[in-house]
């Protein structure tokens, strides 16, 4: 490469030097003033043919004058070889110049033994500065090219370190050579530790296992260039859902070869997916059955003439109730998408929270008289006002109500109850249920998110009431806090701030 960039510096120079030369038509046209050597060599052959040609016309002249014609052929003869000495006195340097060109041409190594020219002409001087730049670049190039390529694996294994993505890079057979830190973080290995080596495949269950883990690991392992799985694996006792995308290193000859895998947890976006279809499946069965109730109580009314006015006040008290089930749906289904765009937002104003609690409750009491239950009610005599929005304090109590109501068994109690504590309005819903277990507390609140103890049961449910409820009362300053234990019910505990002050600012 430097003697590339050597000879090319010399040919750019060269075809400089013959522009100039082409384009000089003046001794103004030389920087320095003088004439270019081939112009001076081109005057000097146009001098010598003009002297011959006035010597030969003056002997022609004077035919009688025998002598006068010697003298002046012989001035000829000395004028044409005086000429010829002064070209080629002239004419050396350039045929050094040329000499060293065709000994180095076609051979670019050849380049660093090109002679410098001794003398004082202005070519001359052009010609070996010529060469100490071509040197010192090709010094300059050659010192250059380690030292910047050190840099840049530097600069490319800080920035891949720096990546916030699970890498690894292996052998053809999955051992180690290098490993990210999100990689470490994700299979639970010390960063400064060195795990060179290590089996990847056995970090991700795949060297034993049955006839689908074989084929899985003979793909990983294969020699396709590019292959994408999706697998799970059970770290630190969690089953995690990952998402493998595997590389061939196919490098110039003699590089290593390898395999380049990058390993993303999706195991939230699994959990998300799974809990939508599960949402969908349960809004569409819920959203079915209060419009059959719909359509079979009032085409009932409209085919029977002779229904008794009792008969008729129960069918159109169930057309209401359903029609309200099926509203109650439909918000959480719009509040949903409120919650997952962030846009929810709350209509504030100074608000009784009493009458809000016994209006949960009395909306709950049927279901709870059809299971056998009993709904206990236990209210302090005066509440302080809050500063919130009705109705989604009062959808969040209805769901807070309703929950405890759907998974208290036949015969169980609830009981309501709301309280001052400090500065805080606090509404406790107590129930004698299944309970929840300690690792699914922190989950309830999650959207879409059901209870083993839940999803297992045959009651049916959508995942958002407990989710909305939490929501609700974050957004006037509040929350909603559980007590549970398994087998002895649970608690669900709102709090709401005296006042209505809001953390949001909304």
């Amino acid at each position: 490469m430097p003697d590339s960039q050597s000879t090319a510096a010399v040919a750019s120079g060269e075809g400089a030097s013959s522009a100039s030369e082409t384009t000089a038509s003046s001794p103004n046209s030389n920087a320095s003033g003088r004439l270019l050597v081939t112009t001076r060599i081109g005057i000097l052959f146009c001098v010598t043919a003009l002297c011959a040609l006035l010597c030969g016309v003056a002997a022609s002249s004077l035919p009688q004058l025998r002598s006068f014609q010697s003298i002046m052929w012989v001035a000829t003869v000395a004028v044409c070889s005086l000429s010829g000495l002064m070209s080629m006195r002239s004419v050396r340097t350039l045929r050094t110049i040329e000499t060293e060109l065709l000994h180095s041409g076609g051979q670019p190594e050849r380049w660093r033994t090109v002679r410098p020219i001794i003398g004082q002409e202005k070519i001359t001087e052009a010609w070996n500065e010529l060469l100490r730049e071509a040197e010192s670049g090709c010094t300059a190039s050659d010192e250059r090219v380690p030292a910047s390529l050190d840099q840049e694996a530097i600069t490319l294994a800080r920035a891949m370190r720096g990546l916030p993505a699970a890498w690894v890079i292996t052998d053809l057979d999955g051992r180690l050579l290098f490993i990210s830190p999100p990689a470490c973080s994700l299979f639970s290995l010390t960063e400064d530790a060195n795990h060179i080596g290590r089996d990847l495949l056995d970090l991700l269950g795949l060297r034993a296992g049955d006839d689908s883990v074989i084929a899985k690991r003979q793909r990983l392992l294969s020699n396709v260039r590019m292959i994408q799985e999706r697998h799970q694996v059970t770290m630190a006792g969690e089953r995690v859902h990952l998402r493998i995308a595997r590389s061939r290193l196919d490098g110039r000859s003699g590089d290593g070869e390898g395999m380049a895998w990058i390993l993303t947890d999706v195991t939230q976006q699994e959990l998300a997916t799974k809990s939508r279809d599960q949402f969908l499946l349960t809004a569409t069965h819920e959203l079915r059955t209060p419009l059959t109730n719909l359509q079979a109580y009032a085409e009932a009314l409209e085919a029977e003439d002779q229904l008794e006015i009792d008969q008729q006040k129960e069918f159109c008290n169930v057309i209401v109730s359903e029609a309200h089930r099926l509203g109650r749906l439909v918000d959480q289904l719009l509040t949903v998408g409120q919650m997952e765009a962030g846009s929810m937002v709350a209509n504030r104003h100074e608000l009784e929270l009493l009458p809000m609690v016994e209006y949960a409750a009395d909306q709950m009491k049927a279901q709870a008289e059809q299971k056998h239950q009993r709904l206990v009610t236990d209210f302090a005599a005066k509440l302080p006002t809050v500063f919130g929005d009705r109705d989604k304090l009062q959808a969040a109590l209805v769901n807070l109500v309703g929950n405890a109501v759907k998974y208290t068994p036949t015969a169980g109690e609830i009981i309501v109850r709301c309280g001052v504590q400090d500065d805080w309005v606090r509404i406790d819903v107590q129930d004698n249920g299944p309970g929840i277990e300690t690792e699914e507390q922190d989950k309830v609140f999650d959207k879409f998110f059901r209870g083993s103890n839940a999803a297992n049961s045959e009651l049916r449910g959508n995942g958002l009431g407990l989710a909305f409820a939490r929501e609700v009362a974050r957004m006037h300053g509040g929350e909603v806090e559980l007590e549970s234990e398994v087998g002895r019910g649970s608690t669900f505990m709102m709090r709401l701030p005296i006042g209505g002050h809001s953390r949001s600012g909304i």
